[in-house]
């Protein structure tokens, strides 16, 4: 069976590579650290002490971790955090978030050679799977040198259920090589139950991504220095879209012609969830007859319509200069972005009807009137034009999602408590 499942994962990883390699979501050193080769600098920070392995795939999981890594680091100030992702955006913020207070590399190739020489080289004695982050050769190969392994933060979406639920043999295999389930709800904690973890192995603690966007909320100043250096006055009605994905621009676009029909003051803030697609964001704006002016490199002289995010970590702020905010993700079977971090300044959000990576989340927000969930383009577009229209509206339900951001703290303590057992060892 594992002979079968690493002929799989090569055939898969060498049909991916030349899409990995045109897009450019490796560089060099990626490469050789997914073969389970680390560099000097990781092998001598590890020496001679203890390592916590946290594996976080992507930028969002990344963002998610911190409150967590930042618990971890001062709960075990003389213990090296490892904190691996999967993309070459996740690796780039989670290099920043853990300068000085650990390393960060590449996650293996999930084949048994590439895990082992990585095990070798962290000898981990704890390993830490983020959200849904379920590698079986990985787990298995911990398991067999005796390292306690905990999934945190963790979710099954109802698309993720469907798929094991076919392969239930394999996944139970799986699931019961894992100590401890800390998952983000009730029914998340149903769905692994039913995968074949153990009841009194799993727990609900709630999502880590409800502290780390309060963590990650701008101040006041720092938002109006941003507006500032944009040249916006507060005047202007800004719709913001952020972590978009290929399909979900044009829509976009095209919902902003129609506002500026009878909204002469609106600009457009985009936000593209991958980088490497700027000159593509780029050529869409101007194909609906604007000029794109990408926002890092604005001084605040120039008017512009049609702005567009080029760099990591300053979402949160671009929020803070929305009247409205569309989350991406969501209007194509992605499953959402994270629509917390718009929330925690106090925006009203709108998404498309594919949120299930943030199922618990959303529905949250929809059931207290935080959020408004568009079917359609047509609607999208109705839901802004009412929104920037009905600013009484707006306000509250900025309000509301901020409220709830405050309401639902705690998972981090909640997390770190449960962890204490396997800490301990």
């Amino acid at each position: 069976m594992w002979f079968i499942y690493e002929v799989l994962l090569i055939l898969g990883f060498f049909l991916y590579l030349p899409r990995a390699i045109a897009r450019r979501r490796l560089p060099h050193r990626g490469w050789s650290m997914r073969l389970g080769r680390y560099p000097t600098s990781v092998v001598n920070a590890l020496q001679g002490r203890r390592t916590v392995w946290v594996h976080a795939v992507s930028v969002g999981e990344v963002l998610g971790a911190r409150p967590l890594l930042t618990a971890l680091a001062q709960a075990l100030p003389d213990e090296v955090l490892a904190l691996s992702t999967i993309t070459r955006s996740g690796f780039e913020v989670a290099a920043t978030q853990m300068a000085g207070h650990g390393v960060t590399i590449y996650f293996p190739l999930d084949l048994r050679l590439c895990v082992a020489r990585a095990l070798h080289t962290l000898r981990p004695r704890l390993l830490l799977l983020m959200e849904s982050e379920l590698w079986p050769m990985t787990i298995r190969l911990a398991k067999a040198r005796g390292i306690p392994i905990a999934v945190v933060n963790g979710r099954i979406s109802p698309r993720a259920f469907s798929r094991y639920q076919l392969v239930r043999p394999v996944i139970r295999g799986m699931v019961e090589r894992v100590d401890l389930f800390l998952m983000q709800s009730q029914v998340d904690a149903d769905r692994i139950r039913a995968l074949g973890a153990a009841p009194e192995k799993v727990r609900v603690v709630g999502s880590l991504k409800w502290d780390a966007s309060l963590g990650d909320r701008p101040t006041p100043d720092a938002i109006q220095a941003m507006a500032g250096r944009l040249g916006l006055s507060g005047q202007e009605i800004v719709v913001m879209a952020g972590s978009t994905h290929r399909g979900e621009e044009v829509m976009v676009l095209r919902a902003y012609q129609a506002l500026r029909a009878s909204h002469q003051r609106v600009r457009l803030i985009l936000a593209p969830r991958y980088l490497e697609r700027l000159a593509e964001v780029e050529g869409l704006v101007r194909q609906a007859g604007f000029t794109p002016v990408r926002l890092s490199h604005h001084t605040g002289g120039e008017k512009w319509q049609i702005g567009i995010v080029d760099v990591f970590g300053q979402l949160p702020l671009y929020y803070g200069l929305a009247t409205v905010v569309f989350i991406g993700g969501s209007f194509i079977p992605h499953g959402g972005q994270n629509p917390l971090e718009a929330c925690s300044v106090g925006k009203p959000v709108v998404f498309g009807p594919s949120m299930y990576n943030f199922e618990t989340i959303a529905h949250q927000l929809l059931a207290h009137h935080a959020a408004r969930q568009a079917a359609s383009e047509d609607e999208l577009t109705q839901f802004f034009a009412e929104l920037i229209d009905n600013q009484a509206e707006a306000h509250a339900m900025g309000r509301r999602a901020q409220a709830l951001t405050e309401q639902f703290q705690g998972a981090t303590q909640r997390t770190l408590d449960a962890l204490q057992p396997l800490l301990k060892n």
